[in-house]
């Protein structure tokens, strides 16, 4: 026989293909209440899309050999191998020549959109400082600025015919006693120049805002890292002989209040999840991207914000670097104080990527006792679990994952969330170096036992409302719809704990359930009313929290055959429907408020038929 003979020879009387079709059918009925003050809408509610962003560019060759690949004029030396601002020895020392002239090094480029130059640099021998143009394609098309490498603010002169608009220059002191420096501006630009000069003074007018003077042939500067990028980031992306470049899912916002969300996988390469089903859920964490602002407390870091591009493809990721120490010490920042809504399960999450330290810990004592997990944020795994304290880690794109804890709160008393730097061998005191740091955004604590889809805050507790996803008999032309009746699904929950999850749910109003395969504890169970009047399990599935998943379920009006997987079929013979006229097919929860599958639905199938226990064994197989 072949293997099709297994397969239903009557047609679903609904049939719906999320995966693919990535639609409602008109006939369901999809809500979601986003409407203020309950929820801020709809931009708080996020999902994995099919969409990729620019998540983070560097144009420039050899970004810290600044002999190769970078032209040079009226230079009497370029040293490489000399300290940088992580410790290490990629910082390049530019000697001026003799010249009455400019000293620089430059690279020809092609370049449009919010263009940021990012050059560390130092001051060496001589009183020496650092002068940045970006060149616009002419003489007077250029953006310059000079930074005080001895600390001070950044002169700015602008070409007389440029056409770059938001300009703006910034120092920060960074490690080994570099200075972060940086220009931004939007247009196009075609160049950009690094050059020793020998005053802080805005340069006079000279092509290409360039500072001419006669040099000792001995006094230098040094510089490392350099980097250009029309994101408008400032984070750093190392390039050898070819720039970097590189794409990432995308978080997106919903568009539209209300509207159902069709997700796709960030760590597979965009493979179809479905639609998302969820119930309510509120972020307590007031700021969940600013952790520049006071809400959140820094203890021996510094925070830059919007210095690189988060996984919503917006510029709303935040540097948070470590302090550069004499003696070991501790660095992190916490959030102002979180309550919980009841003694229960909590979950924290954020994204986070490393940007030179290699592991973190998140630690809490919002509810009674402190707990932590700490996690490697370079290969993604969770490292060490204290207190009732669960990792779990996530992988979305570009070096950036989404790590949690779960744990059971005791009480409902008030605590913080922190972040701490870990070394390389997990200490929490160490000496930093002043240029080391993680980059993070999208904070979240939830009541809950696992981290529910993004929702973004700034300034107060954003809540999100449940989904509810059902089809009405009447309106498929099934109402009554017999005795005999099927369904088949294909799903994953991210929710492995002690309650009911339902995958859909086939019932007359609220009572007379007789369709209802769940998830409890992450193993998958059908429960079918026997002709006794009470309720007997037909069938279970261990490991059914993890992954997607198959279930079909047949009744005849006196019989049940129910499959996981294409397992053997479970077979019931006492099994009751003759009682019960359906009129909703219930998809994701057990109802528009209660139980939600905290997961995906790829397709749902309904039948007016029973399916035998082939056809069940085929169809989930």
């Amino acid at each position: 026989m072949a293997y099709s003979d297994n397969f239903p020879a009557t047609r679903p009387v609904f049939m719906a293909d999320f995966a693919n079709g990535g639609k409602i059918d008109p006939r369901a009925t999809f809500t979601r209440s986003d409407t203020p003050p309950t929820y801020a809408a709809p931009s708080a509610v996020h999902f994995w899309s099919n969409e990729k962003h620019l998540s983070s560019e560097n144009l420039l060759l050899q970004s810290s050999d600044f002999d190769t690949s970078w032209s040079a004029d009226n230079l009497s030396d370029r040293n490489s191998g000399q300290a940088d601002p992580s410790g290490g020895t990629d910082g390049f020392e530019i000697v001026e020549s003799t010249a009455n002239s400019w000293h620089r090094v430059y690279q020809s480029i092609t370049a449009t959109g919010d263009i940021t130059a990012v050059v560390y640099a130092k001051q060496n021998s001589g009183t020496r400082y650092l002068m940045m143009t970006m060149g616009g394609g002419g003489n007077d098309l250029y953006e310059c600025a000079t930074f005080d490498l001895a600390g001070g603010t950044p002169n700015i002169l602008h070409g007389s015919s440029s056409s770059f608009t938001n300009v703006s220059a910034t120092q920060t002191a960074s490690g080994n006693g570099y200075y972060k420096c940086v220009l931004k501006a939007t247009g196009t630009c075609s160049s950009l120049n690094v050059s020793v000069t020998n005053t802080t003074a805005t340069p006079a007018g000279n092509p290409y805002g360039l500072q001419l003077y006669t040099g000792d042939g001995s006094s230098s500067i040094d510089v490392a890292f350099a980097s250009l990028s029309t994101t408008g980031a400032t984070d750093y992306n190392a390039t050898t002989t070819q720039i970097h470049r590189e794409y990432a899912p995308t978080l997106k916002s919903v568009a539209t209040a209300g509207q159902p969300r069709f997700e796709y996988d960030p760590a597979s390469d965009g493979q179809s999840m479905g639609i998302l089903i969820e119930g309510q859920a509120q972020n307590l964490i007031e700021r969940s991207d600013s952790i520049d602002n006071a809400y959140w407390v820094k203890t021996n870091v510094s925070v830059t914000a919007s210095a690189a591009v988060g996984v919503t493809g917006a510029l709303n990721a935040c540097l948070v670097t470590e302090s550069a120490d004499s003696v070991p010490t501790n660095h992190n920042f916490f959030s102002n104080f979180v309550y919980p809504t009841s003694a229960s399960s909590c979950t924290v999450s954020l994204y986070c990527k490393s940007a030179g330290v290699p592991r973190v810990k998140i630690f809490t004592t919002v509810g009674g006792n402190g707990r932590y997990v700490i996690y490697d944020i370079v290969n993604g795994t969770v490292l060490a679990e204290n207190n009732g304290g669960t990792g779990t880690v996530e992988s979305v794109g570009n070096g950036f994952y989404r790590i949690s804890m779960t744990y059971t709160a005791p009480t409902t008393g008030g605590g913080r969330v922190y972040l701490t730097l870990l070394d390389a061998s997990s200490n929490d005191t160490y000496t930093g170096n002043g240029y080391n740091g993680v980059i993070t955004s999208g904070w979240q604590f939830e009541m809950g036992s696992h981290c529910s889809s993004l929702i973004s805050t700034s300034g107060s507790a954003v809540t999100r409302a449940a989904e509810s996803l059902s089809v009405g008999l009447s309106d498929i032309n099934q109402n009554p719809i017999g005795n005999a009746v099927s369904a088949v699904a294909e799903f994953d929950t991210n929710a492995n704990d002690a309650q009911f999850r339902r995958v859909m749910v086939l019932k007359d109003g609220t009572t007379g359930l007789r369709i209802d395969p769940q998830v409890y504890s992450g193993t998958g169970y059908v429960y079918v009313a026997n002709t006794s009047g009470g309720t007997t399990e037909l069938t279970n599935k261990s490991g059914a929290g993890t992954g997607f998943h198959k279930v079909a379920i047949g009744l005849d009006g006196t019989s049940a055959n129910a499959s996981f997987d294409g397992a053997t079929a479970s077979t019931m013979s006492n099994a009751d429907t003759a009682s019960v006229q359906f009129d909703t097919l219930q998809i994701g929860s057990y109802s528009a408020t209660q139980l939600h599958l905290e997961g995906h639905i790829r397709n749902v199938s309904l039948y007016n038929v029973g399916l035998s226990a082939t056809n069940v064994e085929a169809l989930t197989s």
